[in-house]
Order: structure tokens, then sequence, then C-alpha cells
């Protein structure tokens, strides 16, 4: 088979000069300034990746919840089993002054009398003040802004340990006409 502009012989080598050549380039410029090259390097490794793990409304909080009672979850579907929460959302039919609790283990049915078992995280208020609705109709939303709350599944199932705490003196309703969705925005840490 004959060389010519066409073949696949040459569409190879043309290839292979033009990889080459860029190549070159790149260490060329690595070379020549290798402290810009390191630190466009670096650039990619100092990027906090981000997940969102959230309940369900349809499965998760559906019962009634009285004033100063709780509803615990545990939410499955973590990156780690050591994050950092950096922000919560709700939605809610309600508005109501909503307590997110927080609990490293469900080995003690969350909170478990024993204080030894009990394995309390701590946890983030966000208030029927806070709750605002989009032209004044349906859900009402919630955000917890930026926080920075350390948490372990100390479990090892890569579960979120949650509860949800009615402080209002309104009940949550149970159903459709009292769905919320708990949001939760973190990152994996060491």
């Amino acid at each position: 088979m004959p060389e010519g502009d066409n073949t696949p012989l040459s569409f190879v080598k043309d290839a292979f000069r033009f990889c080459w050549n860029r190549l070159a380039n790149v260490l060329q410029i690595t070379e020549m300034f290798p402290a810009a090259y390191e630190a466009a390097q670096d650039a990619y490794k100092n990027v906090d990746i981000c997940f969102t793990i959230r309940s369900d409304k349809d499965l998760d909080y559906t019962g009634p919840i009285a004033q100063n009672a709780k509803a615990d979850r545990s939410l499955t579907g973590l990156a780690s089993n050591k994050i950092e929460i950096i922000q919560i959302k709700v939605q809610s039919d309600q508005n109501l002054d909503w307590q997110i609790v927080w609990w490293k283990s469900d080995a003690a049915n969350y909170d478990g009398t024993d204080m030894d078992l009990n394995a309390w995280c701590g946890w983030n208020l966000l208030g029927a003040a806070a709750g605002e609705q989009i032209a004044g109709a349906a859900q009402y939303y919630y955000d917890s802004g930026i926080i920075s709350k350390q948490y372990e599944d100390l479990d090892g199932t890569f579960e979120l340990h949650q509860g949800v705490i009615n402080r209002n003196l309104v009940s949550k309703v149970a159903g459709a006409t009292g769905e919320i969705v708990v949001e939760v925005e973190y990152k994996p840490r060491a």
C-alpha cells in the first residue's frame, strides 16, 4: 500500500509528532517555571468536595411530633464515617421551631439513659422566625448558614444518626400536611 496523505500510517505519524511536540512544550515550561507548575498542580489538591444527604419526606419523620418530642432517623449513604457538617437546610409544611440533634451511634436507641452508651454529638436550632416561604405560599425553608460540626459514626455504618425535635407550642401533624425534609451538606475528614 503506497504511503500518501490519506493512509492510516501517515495519520499515526502526524498524531505522534503532535503529541511529542506538546509533551516537549510542557516539559520545557516545567523546567523554566517549576514553581508555577507546582502551584497549579497543588490548586487541585486544595479543592473541598462537599456531599449532601437528605431525609425522605415520605419515609422519614412522617408521624406527629408534639412540643419538645423527638423523632430519630439514621440516614444511610455517608461518604465517610468521619465528616464535618457544614450546612443544614430544612423544608417543612409547617412553620415550627426545629431543633436538629446529632448522635454518633444508634446502639443505645439514640438517646439512651446510660451516659456511657449515649453518643450525643450536639444540636442546631432552626427557629420559626428563620422559616421563609416563597411568595407567601407552599413550604417553609430554613437555612443554618455555614457551620462547622465534627461528626463521627461510631457504629462504622456510614450513617448520619439524627433526630428532629419540635420546640414549638404547636405540634407537628402527621401525613402530607406535616411533611419535613432535612438536608445536610458535609465534607469527609480524616
